[in-house]
């Protein structure tokens, strides 16, 4: 199933990253930042959303479990906020911008896909980020992965 090819420029992509683990959190970051995006990051529901009202980004990874409100709660905070571009801000037009969903946990993607409806371009499982998150970025930006030319290639 494709994610929306091309949703994404290949440059100035602005992402947030939400998890509330500082080593998934910067992981995530670095990995996006050598992707040549600019990372902001959250570790949690309440500081994701005062990020996002005051940025536009073109991507969020987004944890599903976390203390307080969970990936859950905040997906539906954005979706009612941002849902198909119709709100706007004094400041921004926003719309919602593809959502990846982050766990640990071992649901079903299609299942996390269903619950969390519109948006959602992928579900990542833990501790395996590097290489699912990178496809699916590679795909929104409409680009091939590196390693996808030569099979004995490993990724970035």
């Amino acid at each position: 199933m494709g994610f929306g090819v091309g949703r994404m420029s290949r440059s100035e992509n602005r992402a947030l990253v939400v998890d509330d683990d500082d080593i998934a959190r910067e992981t995530i970051a670095r990995l996006l930042k050598s992707m040549g995006c600019e990372v902001v990051v959250a570790s949690g529901a309440e500081e994701a959303t005062a990020c996002f009202l005051n940025a536009k980004f073109d991507l969020v990874t987004l944890d599903y479990r976390m203390p307080g409100l969970d990936g859950a709660a905040l997906h539906k905070i954005l979706s009612q906020e941002f849902g198909s571009g119709k709100r706007t801000t004094a400041r921004i037009l926003k719309k919602l911008p593809p959502i990846v969903i982050i766990t640990a946990y071992p649901e079903d993607p299609d299942v996390l896909r269903t619950q969390f409806g519109e948006g959602i371009v992928g579900v990542v499982q833990k501790p395996h980020i590097r290489d699912s998150l990178q496809s699916i970025v590679y795909e929104l930006m409409g680009t091939p992965p590196p390693w996808t030319g030569n099979p004995s290639a490993p990724p970035c």
